[in-house]
């Protein structure tokens, strides 16, 4: 377990993450940690990856739909 410690708005927060799912998002992380806009880095990355689920979600349907046939 990784425990880290990220300042997010003006505020401390601790977080303990799996090893690999920090990998994952270290960048991430860092990012929005050294960031002189959070808010406006926080949204871009909320909304990029809502678009990488809608994307998957849309590959998804139409894979079930070629199954289904």
């Amino acid at each position: 377990m990784k425990k880290l410690k990220i300042y997010l708005v003006g505020q401390k927060y601790e977080l303990e993450l799996e090893d690999e799912f920090y990998e994952y998002i270290k960048d991430d992380l860092l990012t929005i940690n050294n960031s002189n806009s959070q808010v406006k880095d926080l949204l871009n990355l909320i909304l990029s990856l809502k678009y990488k689920m809608y994307k998957n979600e849309q590959k998804m349907t139409n894979l079930l739909k070629k199954l289904e046939k």
